[in-house]
């Protein structure tokens, strides 16, 4: 005789238990839901419903009758065709019961033909879309969310109703990872003395010597067999895959099929692996990337590179500006070309290649492209990453402005670190690299041949190869100094900035215009870092006229009250965002996307409050202006 619904006890008592009612809903052989006449949430399933729906009790619990049958009518007793949404979003179509409780007219029942009423031409279908479940699951965000649906995946490949996955657990034990099927208590940790039981794949059944915890629970379960495999046959601590049913017995290729699904667990942990360790060194190399390039930017000191037979291969924004160069200008031009002193260079920049080490060579007048003389401090650093000099760096600090004090205070930090500047570079930048480059390799052989991700890697791997080469070229760190206010000329200062930002401005087809008022009174100001808040700036006004045919960079100085010069430097570009404006000072924040560092202003800002000045901003569409207050110089 077949049990229905109806012939349940506790379903015509009101104080019936959760437990009492799960366990008498298991008894019933056709997948069923309880749920709420007038709500439709879902109160109760049986273990046929979780195995139908590929959703757990939980889960189901927590669901409305209308997620999984949104053609079902509640309000209508008897059977209805419907379509069931399954956990992995397929429609399964399917033949719906629906009858009030007997002693309660707060909940209906609702009851599915069983999935084994499936016509046998369903089974090649199953397996088609457990192979289909098996390919994209290495493609979940989290290894977790993998497991659960290789296992979906095995219950449909192999017609198993339970499924146990044990992933590595302290001191060389296996924990339980992912279950499939409910009404089996699978031991939670199987200690060595399983796992050397288990070592070769074996089924067991029914009836059969037990060997392990394992399959003493199958027993205690009445289940037919109890099939297990490792998921690494080399290393029993890996991991482990078991299936077992009641109802059926096991099939020939059941074993084989089990590998399988043990093979894709085990690959799918190695790529989580990969993909964590890939994605901590990506984001330590995109952090020191970021570094660079804000040190390329902001950095006071002009940097020049070389190749071995020294001809310059890069120089920073701080070189163009000081020099009057630009970097198309001097590539893979002779250095002595661009670097010109009364005693010449060249001889001490041959001996810093051949005996791979840092000299400072000292103050020299240097010539910039105007044929104006200034004076320099020059330092040399060959960058020797595998102990083979491959590059010169070439640091340039404009002495022309400081007091000999300071400068006697750099020369001491700034020895101190072009020291480490190889050490550095070999131990941070190409460790990560050789990292991410091997973990990308390994994650390329294990897709199949065929695979699109093919091109994606090796995308990623000319990448890798893109940055090791950029690192070799590494800029000299700014090391932060305590600003020395003394009075100065502002007018003159302003006049001299515009005038080596000339070249770059030029080349990019923006004019400038600078307009001062007459008498104005000196400030107290450091111009060595005054010089970084209009390279800052500059930079910023350049960036944002990048996109169009011609621009204007404009200065206008003059006295503002309360004792204080104003310094307006506003250009036409697009303009800041309102939305965008209150954080624009803010470190790390920019409107630059990937390119930017958002260092600049927050910089900036710093130097001329360090001044007991201050900064502001205004912008609207069509143009954005900052506006610099300084305090004049006490008599």
């Amino acid at each position: 005789m077949t049990l229905t619904i109806g012939d349940l006890s506790p379903f015509k008592r009101r104080n019936a238990g959760n437990e009492e009612i799960h366990a008498l809903l298991d008894l019933l052989p056709h997948p069923t839901l309880i749920v709420s006449a007038r709500t439709g949430r879902i109160l109760f399933s049986n273990g046929a419903a979780t195995e139908l729906t590929a959703f757990t009790r939980k889960e189901l619990s927590e669901l409305n009758a209308s997620t999984l049958l949104p053609e079902l009518k509640l309000s209508e007793r008897g059977k209805q065709a419907s379509a069931l949404i399954k956990r992995n979003s397929q429609n399964v179509p399917v033949l719906a019961t629906i009858s009030a409780l007997s002693g309660t007219d707060q909940w209906l029942a609702l009851s599915f033909e069983s999935s084994a009423s499936a016509p046998a031409g369903e089974d090649n279908r199953q397996r088609w879309e457990a192979l289909h479940l098996l390919s994209l699951a290495a493609q979940q965000p989290e290894l977790a969310s993998a497991y659960r649906q290789i296992l979906q995946a095995g219950a449909l490949l192999l017609g198993a109703r339970h499924l146990v996955l044990y992933t590595p657990g302290p001191e060389g034990t296996l924990r339980v990872q992912a279950v499939q099927g409910s009404g089996v208590d699978f031991p939670t940790q199987l200690d060595a003395q399983d796992l050397a039981a288990l070592r070769v794949p074996k089924v067991w059944q029914s009836g059969r010597s037990i060997e392990s915890q394992l399959q003493r629970a199958a027993h205690a379960s009445k289940l037919s067999y109890l099939a297990t495999t490792l998921l690494d046959l080399t290393q029993p601590e890996a991991g482990l895959l078991a299936a077992a049913d009641e109802d059926t017995r096991p099939s020939e290729e059941l074993l084989t099929l089990l590998q399988i699904l043990a093979a894709s667990a085990a690959t799918a942990a190695l790529n989580a692996q990969l993909s964590s360790t890939w994605r901590r060194d990506a984001g330590r190399l995109a952090e020191s990337d970021k570094v660079n390039t804000a040190l390329r930017e902001h950095m006071q000191d002009g940097v020049l590179f070389t190749d071995t037979s020294l001809r310059i291969t890069e120089l920073n924004l701080a070189a163009e500006a000081m020099l009057g160069y630009s970097q198309p200008e001097v590539q893979q031009r002779p250095v002595h070309e661009v670097l010109i002193s009364a005693r010449p260079l060249l001889p001490e920049l041959e001996l810093a290649l051949q005996a791979n080490e840092v000299m400072e060579l000292g103050k020299r007048k240097l010539l910039r492209r105007d044929g104006q003389e200034f004076l320099a401090l020059v330092r040399l650093a060959p960058i020797a990453p595998n102990g083979k000099t491959t590059r010169l760096a070439i640091l340039i600090s404009d002495l022309s402005e400081h007091e000999a004090f300071h400068l006697q205070t750099l020369q001491m930090s700034d020895r101190a670190w072009l020291g480490d500047v190889a050490a550095i570079f070999a131990h941070e930048m190409q460790n990560p690299l050789n990292n991410i480059s091997t973990s990308l390799q390994l994650m390329q052989m294990s897709l199949p041949e065929h695979d699109p991700g093919h091109e994606q890697l090796r995308t990623m791997l000319d990448d890798c190869e893109r940055l090791a080469r950029y690192m070799h070229s590494m800029l000299g760190v700014a090391r932060g100094r305590a600003h020395q206010p003394e009075p100065m000329d502002i007018a003159e200062f302003c006049r001299q900035q515009v005038a080596r930002w000339r070249v770059r401005l030029q080349r990019k087809n923006i004019k400038d215009h600078l307009q001062i008022s007459d008498d104005l009174p000196l400030i107290m100001g450091d111009a060595h870092a005054l010089e970084q808040v209009f390279t800052n700036l500059f930079t910023n006004a350049i960036q944002a006229m990048g996109n169009q045919e011609s621009g204007l960079l404009a200065l206008n100085v003059s006295r503002a009250d309360n004792d204080m010069v104003e310094v307006v430097i506003s250009d036409n570009g697009p303009g800041v965002p309102e939305e965008l404006r209150s954080r624009i000072f803010d470190a790390f924040f920019t409107t630059k996307g990937g390119e930017g560092t958002g260092l600049g202003l927050s910089i900036t800002r710093r130097i001329v409050m360090a001044h007991k000045g201050d900064i502001s901003l205004e912008s609207f569409p069509g143009g954005t202006m900052f506006k610099l207050l300084l305090p004049i110089a006490q008599n």
